[in-house]
């Protein structure tokens, strides 16, 4: 059987007999790894919990209304932005299926940005992060409160083709994670549909930098919730389907 019908058995296996839900509470799919005797915990940019508002509206992905089919050179599908300043994309990932544990952590992103478009990130855990916006209208723009750029903002360069960004770790791209889980919240700051985003990845090791074989390479693991719909399976299914392809 190949790997991608091993894991859809196993998807519908779990539907059969109501073990297993991919509900809003965390990200699906993800992968693991340990380079250089650090922790790393990677997902897909497309892998968020909840989108706000629900829609195309502020973060399509790729196809999605009129946003762009991905590059073929993507891992899956990608996410962009259309619209004006708003919207919130939500990831809750569990550190600790990584092996890591509580502490500084350092966020990159596989993305295209060549005319330096920039978002915030907000992470429920950090300290400086207590006044998370949890309902549209979402504030945007250039240092609009809550967010500070100087602690929040993330993807502020120019990133013309695929790459790992941003390797200086600063502004919002170094944040304090707790043990377990933790939920981070990316809002449109400002921008146009040229910066797209592929794949996410938060390290323990501030000298380790991320490579896209370290990610094909990565162990990968479900959240190993009850998945509670039909629609919700085609959509896993779909996702599989992509992920074979590229990585073949």
């Amino acid at each position: 059987m190949s790997r991608l019908r091993q894991h859809v058995a196993a998807i519908a296996a779990a539907v059969s007999i109501g073990s297993m839900s991919f509900s809003a509470g965390a990200v699906e799919v993800f992968r693991v790894s340990d380079y250089d005797g650090g922790s790393q915990i990677w997902f897909e940019a497309e892998a968020f919990d909840e989108r706000l508002p629900e829609g195309a509206q502020f973060f399509p992905i790729s196809g999605e209304g009129n946003a762009a089919k991905a590059p073929d050179d993507t891992f899956g599908e990608v996410v962009t932005r259309a619209g004006g300043a708003g919207g919130r994309l939500s990831y809750t990932f569990d550190i600790s299926r990584a092996g890591g544990n509580g502490g500084t952590w350092y966020f990159f992103g596989r993305v295209i940005n060549p005319s330096n478009q920039s978002d915030y990130m907000l992470v429920e855990s950090h300290p400086d992060d207590d006044d998370i916006p949890d309902e549209p209208p979402f504030p945007g723009g250039d240092g609009v409160k809550p967010f500070d750029n100087a602690d929040d903002r993330i993807f502020e360069q120019d990133t013309p083709a695929w790459a790992w960004a941003i390797l200086a770790h600063n502004e919002g791209h170094t944040k304090q994670l707790e043990d377990g889980e933790n939920t981070m919240h990316i809002f449109h700051r400002q921008g146009n549909n040229t910066r797209v985003m592929d794949v996410f990845v938060w390290v323990d090791d501030v000298a380790y930098l991320p490579t896209d074989d370290d990610y094909i390479s990565a162990e990968e693991k479900t959240s190993g919730l009850a998945v509670d719909s039909g629609a919700k399976l085609t959509t896993a299914w779909g996702r599989l389907k992509r992920r074979q392809s590229r990585l073949r």
